[in-house]
């Protein structure tokens, strides 16, 4: 029998609208400020607070506009809207008056910033907050504003109007950072894979699988809104967790633990999210980071592997991410047959209902436990093992640590023909804005890029690190169980180039702050 969870009445009028609907803009600008002396932060705060985008907003358009492309088969120019959000750092709250005795009960890595937690994610080396861009891990970063729009002009436009707002109020803009879908390839990020295709299903918003109420789309489990906004129901982690195992994360002897399938994953709530004062409710911690992508190095790792191994590119580009470019699952969708073939080309090219949203996320890992139709090195499988048997306990624990994702590509798309120096080349700057939600900065962006993404021994001895975020070691190894040589030896194709930890704060709590 299907327990029935009762909805969380969401206050969607309060929450920033880039958490829990996303803006979904082509078109994006972040905008760094800081707040010298002598500055009026609470002037600008109050003034900007009425123009902050709200969940209602940002979702009741999101809707709109999905029902107006699938009638028309497209909506671009038909309904537009421009987008703004705010979120503060821990020294921004600080400029902006909050007491000591408040900024105490926020997140701790949120309070020493990026740049002091870079060691516990990996980010040391050529990703060492030295090497970043500045002014990134600088303290003097108070506030970000994610903008986006449908328009180029409009996202300027808007642009233009907030770096008015802040010089009328003393402040300064010290980073404009640009985000640009890929106008050749729409949805992808610069390696030429689709991005953002698993995203948790959340209860009070995501609409309910009719025939599972627990789920929203095939494959996606419905996650309590508190492991995202504070202030409500979290997740219920596995009633019986197994007792931690000293050193790194790791199975004895490689042992596989036995798997926690999806229905195991507690329907019923945990306690309501609490990290920050009682005014922190509806807000989210945000990170964001800017993520330099090195695509020629990363095309021809795959065409040397694929040519040794006599197997295609797409396959081998596969094994690494866990998808086809096109965002076909590696691993059969679970109302597919043992034995479906994803080997030999991508399925999809011959079945494109496989990307529909009732396959594209519909399977689990239980029928691939050795890895060898997706290694469990694979990016998608390391940052979301789905079902795989963790130390936590399985499935249940891993929904605890889920994040929702906001990223868009920056700089333009490589050209192999593009002479050396322009925007096209090989060496020209460009990569993912990487940003996402949680309710706790340690428990789920930490977590995942400590535990999982950097650990070579997750989520069994020797596995590897994440070939495409892992961040920790500029060599490292990946094992493709089938191949030929399955112990591949790669270098580092995604580089840290900056980042910072923010916290998102409810329309009132802006409000509340502009007033101290």
């Amino acid at each position: 029998m299907v327990t029935i969870a009762v909805l969380p009445a969401l206050n969607k009028d309060n929450i920033q609208g880039n958490i829990l609907a996303g803006f979904s803009k082509d078109f994006q600008s972040f905008l760094f400020v800081t707040f010298p002396a002598g500055s009026d932060p609470k002037g600008w705060l109050a003034e900007i607070a009425t123009d902050v985008a709200t969940t209602t907003e940002v979702e009741t358009f999101n809707a709109l506009f999905k029902q107006i492309t699938q009638r028309r088969g497209q909506a671009q120019g038909t309904v537009e809207a421009t987008w703004m959000n705010v979120a503060l750092s821990a020294t921004g709250l600080a400029a902006l008056g909050v007491p000591p005795a408040e900024l105490e009960q926020f997140d701790a890595s949120f309070r020493a910033g990026m740049k002091a937690r870079a060691p516990e994610i990996g980010d040391v080396g050529p990703n060492g907050p030295e090497h970043w861009q500045a002014p990134l891990g600088s303290t003097n970063i108070h506030a970000i504003l994610p903008l986006g729009a449908d328009d180029r002009e409009d996202l300027d436009e808007a642009v233009l109007r907030n770096i008015d707002r802040m010089s009328r109020h003393g402040l300064c803009l010290v980073l404009r950072q640009q985000g640009r879908a890929r106008s050749d390839l729409p949805g992808h990020e610069h390696f030429g894979f689709k991005d953002g295709v698993s995203q948790p299903g959340i209860r009070g918003v995501t609409d309910p699988n009719p025939n599972n109420p627990n789920e929203g789309r095939p494959g996606q489990d419905l996650l309590w809104p508190g492991e995202f906004v504070l202030g409500y129901p979290t997740q219920k982690g596995h009633p019986t967790p197994p007792t931690p195992m000293p050193g790194p994360p790791n199975y004895v002897h490689g042992e596989p633990a036995p798997a926690v399938s999806t229905s195991e994953v507690p329907a019923e709530p945990g306690p309501n999210s609490v990290n920050g004062p009682p005014w922190a409710a509806d807000g989210s911690y945000l990170v964001f980071r800017r993520l330099a992508q090195d695509v020629p190095g990363f095309n021809q790792f795959v065409a040397q592997t694929a040519a040794a191994e006599q197997k295609p590119e797409a396959l081998i580009g596969a094994k690494l991410v866990g998808r086809y470019k096109s965002g076909c699952p590696l691993e059969a969708p679970s109302d597919k047959p043992e034995g479906f073939d994803t080997q030999t080309a991508d399925p999809s090219i011959a079945d494109p209902t496989l990307l529909e949203d009732k396959e594209i996320n519909n399977f689990e890992y239980d029928r691939d436990a050795n890895g060898e139709i997706v290694p469990r090195a694979a990016h998608i499988r390391k940052a979301y093992p789905r079902n795989e048997p963790t130390p936590g306990g399985g499935e249940a624990d891993t929904q605890t640590h889920r994040l929702l994702r906001r990223g868009i590509a920056y700089g333009e798309p490589f050209d192999v023909g593009a002479p050396v120096g322009t925007s096209h080349a090989g060496d020209a700057d460009r990569g993912l804005l990487f940003l996402c939600y949680q309710r706790s900065l340690e428990d789920q962006f930490e977590f995942v890029q400590r535990l999982w993404v950097n650990n070579p021994n997750f989520p069994q001895q020797g596995d590897g690190q994440d070939p495409i975020i892992a961040q920790e070691a500029t060599t490292r190894q990946f094992n493709a169980p089938g191949l030929q040589q399955p112990q591949l030896q790669m270098g580092q194709f995604v580089r840290t180039t900056g980042g910072e930890y923010f916290f998102q704060p409810s329309i009132s709590a802006l409000e509340r702050l502009s007033l101290r």
